[in-house]
């Protein structure tokens, strides 16, 4: 192997700098800037050998295991007794694995950092231990594995079959061809025996993951005002799974005036969305995540039903979305965007594009909020 290239010691001052930064500071931004530092060096180290064997050896079984770790329960035996280390043979007692193959699997997690090894067939849990014995990590995992999974490995075929075409017709997705079905995704999952498909879905959407919650990073008075009527709507989450996210802004702001109004539950709120909102006049509309799930025609029919509740000057749309930077983007943003694409036909969008669609319905976007270290935003959208 040859020496270091000359962008190695650029890339070492670089982590040495942004450490510093982030030592002082330690918000969520300087420990970004840090981490893709740190990333930068660790891309240039690696071999391409290195890399293609994690891409084809390492990470694909690193998720199998997982998901196996979940059924039986792995992450809560190793998170128990205030996770203190564990022998194999105490931990196969309790999960009813094989205690040589679960030897195995913990070694290969070891890699990943999933576990740390801390003795001859001892392991303790780390912070990603700590996680996946969460409901909502959990759910995540198997939400995304027991359908993506399938759509990615025939996702080469549909492209093929399509003459590579970019997908935008939500009735003829990859995952239709993968599954089997005529159902959109959200019909398929609220389908009678898929309850507990359907129960991982809605804990896959309360994950937190990056950064700041939206309304940490918003002014809050600046678009909601100063309300004083407690019959008034304030806010209303379309799409809004279990309410979390409205859970979260009233133990916030307890004292807020105005009705906080959310579905409680996702059955069918995928056709609920397409008519419309009776809710006439409320102070701010709110999608988390909702439109990045369908292709343009079907967002501009979504958006339709809501401009004839607005009342102009008041009313607004709050779209808590990934907005792609146009130069940059990083593997989050990019990795999402994947995933809609395979499995809804769908995209993450930039500036641009939301701009674009908002527009073509008779909205503008007044401000796009930074939510600090997560790359979803906070699009503030009013009647044009």
């Amino acid at each position: 192997m040859s020496g270091p290239s000359p962008q190695v010691a650029s890339m070492l001052d670089a982590i040495q700098t942004n450490g510093a930064t982030f030592q002082d500071t330690g918000n969520d931004v300087s420990r970004a800037k840090l981490l893709q530092a740190a990333r930068s060096l660790v891309h240039e180290l690696e071999p391409p050998f290195e890399v293609l064997a994690k891409l084809n050896w390492q990470l694909p079984f690193i998720w199998s295991i997982v998901r196996v770790g979940l059924d039986i329960d792995l992450f809560s035996a190793m998170v128990a007794d205030s996770g203190s280390p564990k022998k194999v043979k105490h931990l196969a007692e309790v999960t009813g694995c094989d205690p040589p193959l679960l030897s195995r699997f913990l070694k290969h997690l070891n890699t990943a950092d999933f576990v740390r090894e801390t003795g001859s067939d001892e392991f303790e849990p780390t912070p990603i231990t700590r996680a996946m014995a969460t409901r909502s990590a959990a759910g995540m995992t198997k939400n995304v594995y027991d359908f993506a999974n399938a759509v990615n490995h025939i996702f080469p075929d549909y492209l093929r079959e399509s003459g590579y075409k970019n997908p935008t017709d939500k009735d003829a997705t990859a995952f239709k061809k993968a599954i089997g079905t005529d159902l959109h995704y959200f019909e398929w999952i609220a389908q009678p025996g898929m309850e507990d498909k359907l129960d991982d879905f809605k804990a896959h959407m309360e994950y937190k993951t990056l950064g700041k919650n939206w309304f940490q990073s918003v002014d809050v008075q600046q678009i909601f005002g100063n309300p004083t009527d407690p019959e008034a709507v304030l806010l209303i989450d379309i799409g809004g799974s279990f309410g979390h996210d409205l859970i979260d802004f009233h133990s916030a702001f307890p004292d807020m005036p105005g009705k906080l109004d959310f579905p409680k539950g996702i059955d069918a709120q995928a056709h609920d969305a397409f008519t419309p909102q009776p809710v006439v006049g409320a102070k701010a509309y709110y999608l988390h995540m909702v439109l990045h799930d369908w292709p343009d025609e079907s967002c501009r029919k979504m958006l339709s039903q809501l401009v004839p509740a607005m009342q102009k000057g008041h009313s607004k749309i709050l779209l808590n979305e990934i907005v792609v930077p146009d130069v940059g983007a990083q593997w989050f943003s990019t990795s999402v965007d994947m995933l809609m694409l395979m499995c809804h036909s769908a995209q993450e969008r930039t500036e641009g594009m939301w701009r674009d669609l908002l527009e073509s319905v008779g909205l503008r976007i007044s401000k796009i909020w930074d939510c600090e270290g997560n790359p979803e935003k906070i699009i503030e959208v009013e009647l044009a």
